[in-house]
């Protein structure tokens, strides 16, 4: 459901979205959170090769400045008891 989710998010950035949709959305979003679900997109932020909650696929040609250009799939994290527990790493693009 959090992948589903994600995908919309992403599909309504790009495109005019109804507010009624996005309220819709973000109600969902709030329900996985208070469940102890946390997404995250990583769109933007430095791609190192020590990095663990991510699965990369480099496009282009490879350098030192590497940062996520795209998310197919986002982090997902759940807290339980304090702590955060990765359940899902984000499959992204790299250039």
């Amino acid at each position: 459901m959090a992948n589903c989710i994600f995908e919309l998010d992403k599909k309504l950035q790009t495109a005019d979205g109804s507010p009624a949709t996005k309220r819709i959305l973000d109600k969902m979003k709030n329900i996985l959170e208070e469940n102890g679900l946390q997404v995250l997109n990583p769109i933007g932020e430095p791609f190192s090769e020590t990095r663990t909650d991510v699965e990369a696929t480099i496009t282009g040609h490879s350098s030192n400045k590497l940062s996520i250009t795209d998310v197919l799939k986002p982090v997902i994290y759940a807290s339980t008891d304090g702590r955060k527990l990765l359940v899902q790493k984000a499959v992204v693009l790299v250039a």
